[in-house]
């Protein structure tokens, strides 16, 4: 993987990168739009792997986080 990756479609843009200065290696998604960032280390990436659908589209709904709260 490239140092960073841009990601987007009509809904979401985020640049991906792997961070290599915790403990272990995490991918870092950084949200274009509000620059907060998160990180993903190997179990939390495997669990969204092996999590159902419906559990995965339950977070694509804006109201839960993104838009219930004033943005940091």
């Amino acid at each position: 993987m490239d140092p960073d990756q841009l990601i987007e479609n009509e809904f979401a843009s985020v640049t991906v990168s792997l961070d290599h200065d915790g403990n272990a290696t995490r991918l870092r998604v950084t949200d274009n739009k509000t620059g907060r960032t998160a990180h993903f280390d190997a179990l939390l990436l495997e669990t969204l792997v092996w999590a159902p659908d419906a559990e995965l589209r339950r977070l694509l709904d804006p109201g839960l986080h993104r838009w219930s709260r004033l943005a940091p």
